[in-house]
């Protein structure tokens, strides 16, 4: 496995439960990505009983994200960062809290000679105020990038981050978007009629971000000689997607596919 690309950074605003529940707000996008390094800090503690370690505690306990963007903008500053801008100017004030945020990001790898797109989701980070660093333009013109740096929490349950592997950029960015936009109504059809195939399944009126269970056949009669397999959001596809439940990322039409008995 190699990784070959970044792209695409999001982060929304987080609102976080007691239980530790998260939900994100609209995703908004800093700028293009450049880079990204996320460095963990794991627990180290050992106990020893009988001149022998008995104990030992290495799990999650803090972390860092370097994002390098391609610019800065002073509404990404000002939304990450805490700031108020008025009449067109960004005002830093002492007393500025930054927000918690969600943060995501898809990383194109090579495995086994064929493109995937991994999507990693940090859960809950907050922002720190910038240095700023500028030089004069000399003999050759030299770019300068942002760098913005945010420390990595985790939730009140636990959970820092999520990840997962798709075959296409189409469906990573569709499971990047749905951590976004929570509370949004989004309405769930589904179509039996693929290939022949009939029944009546009542849609689901839901929000973004909500998991829904998914009919496993009930109420689905599949074409002559095929049997149902689950779901997918393009008519045309051979294999399902989506089997037993599905991650909401909008209005959406999801068909039933069949394969042969």
């Amino acid at each position: 496995m190699a990784k070959i690309g970044l792209k695409n950074f999001v982060y929304g605003i987080l609102t976080e439960q007691t239980d530790g529940t998260a939900t994100y707000g609209e995703a908004k996008k800093p700028a293009k990505a450049i880079s990204c390094n996320v460095s963990i800090s794991n627990n180290d503690a050992k106990l020893y009983a009988d001149d022998a370690l008995a104990e030992s505690d290495t799990t999650f306990q803090s972390g860092t994200v370097t994002m390098g963007i391609d610019d800065e903008d002073d509404i990404t500053l000002a939304t990450l960062l805490g700031h108020q801008i008025v009449d067109g100017e960004m005002v830093r004030n002492a007393m500025d809290i930054a927000p918690y945020v969600g943060l995501g990001r898809i990383v194109t790898k090579i495995v086994g000679g064929a493109y995937k797109y991994k999507v990693e989701f940090l859960k809950k980070v907050k922002f720190s105020e910038p240095s700023q660093e500028n030089n004069t333009k000399g003999e050759s013109v030299e770019f300068g990038t942002s760098e913005l740096e945010g420390i990595v929490s985790a939730l009140a349950n636990g959970d820092w981050s999520a990840t997962q592997t798709f075959d296409t950029m189409a469906e990573a960015q569709d499971y990047l978007d749905s951590f976004f936009g929570a509370g949004t109504s989004a309405t769930v059809s589904f179509d039996t009629t693929t290939n022949g195939g009939s029944g009546a399944i009542a849609s689901v009126a839901t929000t973004v971000g909500t998991i829904i269970n998914v009919s496993t056949g009930t109420g689905i009669t599949p074409p002559s000689g095929k049997v149902f397999a689950g779901w997918d959001t393009s008519s045309s596809a051979t294999t399902p997607d989506i089997i037993g439940t599905y991650r909401v990322t909008g209005t959406v039409t999801l068909y039933a596919i069949y394969v042969d008995e």
